[in-house]
């Protein structure tokens, strides 16, 4: 008795811990999005040779990522998203061509593999954010997909080419070849609602990550993230706020793919401060929860970040953005170890090959930028407050001015003076990204030197 007891305690402990994970919940983490074939083989890896072929399995595994739960934790991360974890057609390892809905990859791990990875990273204060796909399946023969009626040619919409200029065909029409499920078939939508509340609460899954929203029709949305039972965050590919702000009512919050293009023009001198400070203004007035929306610079789908620019002080002031501007922070895995891959699979490198340093230059970067997050209370609220926007720069102010961030974009080796009115009187500040520190005189003006071109964070003392 005494042992279903405490059964039944430890059962409701993890069902608190999964629906605690709501948006509010959410709002303040800082997540390491993995791709589970890519981070660690086994539970014992300290690194090797590069794989040799990025378009197949490179040999990544539940117990290896799980391993490395300290080195991501060391960052500052306190939730980590997952790729897919359902069985996948041959050479599926992204885990983006689902063939079992039911079954876990195998080539990953087993199903007690997963389960012991998220109890980990819960035991470790980390929130595991799981990746599903309900607009397509994998390539393979329509009868080999389940469960039924996914193995009948009536649950897919008739094959045909995408032509973006016509949103019907982008939601009825197949992405990349890959069968294209009859979403308004209710049978469909019970189908994988069901799943996924099956999914999320047999796992312990904390949050979900929704792969290509906009090639389903909207109405099917609203269903399957409440059947998630926790935090969703969708994928909607385009860089038009109207156009995304369709879709920020129908889940949780959104991919902020219409930060994403300014932000990067920005910070790799091809765009002003202004258009990426004009663009923060758009949302603001479009979205009606702009911090439930996920920040990044870069992720499987578009080319590393110093492939496009290869300036690691630019880098560090385009992460200072993601993790210390509004939203929830989404940092690819591998950007610590200052990977530059260009287009998929290129940008899917394998993690060991960097014997997981921790000593690297970015991963230091990294851990100190989302220390000062945590030191500025998790930075949950919608309080962010323009101070300085000038040709090679933009500062700004969270909680009430207890943060201050100034970046640039002069790069490696620029130095600069750069003063503005930090809107706190006689505030004084630990530079937690260099050393010293700044006070602000009794207008709330301070002056600020930038060294080789990285970003100032500014952390009331």
């Amino acid at each position: 008795m005494h042992a279903l007891g405490a059964s039944l305690a430890l059962l409701s402990q993890l069902a608190a811990f999964a629906l605690s994970a709501d948006t509010d919940a959410w709002r303040s983490r800082n997540i390491y999005f993995a791709l589970t074939d890519r981070v660690a083989r086994s539970s014992g890896d300290t690194g090797g040779g590069a794989c040799g072929d990025l378009s197949n399995y490179c040999g990544g595994t539940f117990q290896g990522l799980q391993s490395k739960l300290d080195y991501i934790a060391g960052m500052g991360f306190d939730a980590i998203w997952i790729t897919p974890v359902v069985t996948n057609s041959d050479g599926g390892y992204h885990g983006y061509w689902a063939t079992d809905l039911y079954s876990i990859n195998s080539n990953y791990g087993t199903a007690d593999d997963l389960k012991a990875l998220v109890s980990a990273a819960h035991d470790k204060g980390i929130y595991v954010m799981v990746d599903v796909v309900a607009n397509h399946v994998g390539p393979s023969a329509i009868t080999d997909h389940q469960p039924e009626p996914l193995n009948q040619d009536s649950s897919y919409h008739t094959q045909c080419e995408i032509n973006y200029d016509d949103q019907n065909s982008v939601e009825n029409c197949w992405v990349a070849n890959l069968p294209d499920l009859n979403t308004q078939s209710s049978d469909i939508r019970t189908l994988y609602q069901e799943w996924i509340s099956w999914l999320v609460t047999e796992y312990g899954f904390d949050g979900v990550r929704i792969d290509t929203v906009k090639h389903v029709e909207k109405d099917y949305w609203p269903g399957f993230s409440s059947a998630a039972g926790v935090y969703t965050i969708g994928e909607v590919f385009d860089g038009d706020p109207s156009y995304v702000a369709a879709y920020a009512s129908l889940m949780s919050g959104l991919l902020n793919y219409p930060m994403y293009y300014p932000m990067n023009n920005f910070y790799q001198q091809k765009g002003s401060s202004q258009a990426m400070v004009d663009m923060y203004n758009q949302i603001s007035s479009m979205f009606s929860d702009p911090t439930a929306l996920g920040s990044f610079l870069d992720n499987h789908d578009n080319p590393r970040w110093l492939n496009s620019k290869n300036d690691r002080s630019l880098l560090k002031n385009a992460l200072a953005y993601v993790i210390l501007a509004r939203g929830i922070p989404i940092v690819y895995y591998g950007t610590e170890q200052a990977y530059s891959g260009g287009a998929d699979p290129a940008n899917r490198e394998d993690l060991w090959r960097s014997s997981f340093s921790t000593d690297s230059e970015i991963y230091q970067a990294i851990s100190r930028l989302s220390a000062a997050r945590k030191s500025a209370g998790g930075l949950a609220g919608n309080d962010q407050t323009h101070l300085y926007v000038a040709d090679t720069a933009y500062a700004w102010s969270r909680a009430g001015g207890d943060l201050v961030v100034l970046t640039t974009n002069s790069g490696l080796g620029s130095t600069g003076n750069h003063c503005f009115n930090t809107q706190v009187s006689n505030g004084s500040w630990n530079n937690t990204f260099g050393t010293g520190t700044y006070t602000s005189d009794g207008n709330g003006n301070v002056c600020i030197s930038v060294s080789n071109g990285e970003p100032v964070v500014l952390v009331a003392s």
